[in-house]
């Protein structure tokens, strides 16, 4: 029997407009992620020239993808000016795939990444009393993303 190799958590970062260009800072607190590949399609029904009186079967032309990342997760205080920027512009992205299953590896180890331009169209928190207050993050993407294999990042 086969078993799928799995990994454990993905990380979102920014790279902020103060910082160095290859500096990135990793939004603390999400704990749920998500990364959404999506193509938008045309349905178009082209009839057989021989057989003009048969239905046409369906052909679909894609005509653009685009990149969803999500997270959510504990709103970290220390990160508030940062979260609070997100709102305007355009924003370097990466989402990393790691393993966390090792312990003693602090960081984790990166499987791979994601990266390219986004608009974050979504930035929701909320608390109530007695509980710690949450964040939503909604990312949509602005740009060619290229995905970089842990070899090569």
């Amino acid at each position: 029997m086969s078993e799928p190799t799995t990994f454990e958590f993905a990380a979102i970062e920014v790279r902020t407009a103060t910082t160095p260009s290859d500096t990135w800072v990793r939004i603390c607190g999400i704990q749920t992620t998500g990364f959404n590949r999506t193509k938008q399609t045309n349905d178009r029904y082209v009839r057989d020239c021989q057989a003009p009186a048969k239905t046409p079967e369906r052909k679909v032309r894609v005509t653009g993808k685009s990149r969803t990342v999500t997270g959510s997760g504990l709103a970290n205080a220390d990160q508030i000016d940062l979260i609070n920027q997100l709102e305007d512009g355009t924003w370097q992205v990466r989402y990393i795939i790691m393993d966390v299953s090792d312990p003693s590896v602090e960081a984790g180890t990166e499987i791979g990444t994601w990266e390219g331009p986004g608009v974050f169209t979504s930035i929701n928190m909320g608390t109530s009393e007695n509980d710690d207050a949450t964040i939503e993050l909604t990312l949509e993407s602005d740009g060619v993303w290229a995905y970089t294999p842990a070899a090569e990042v």
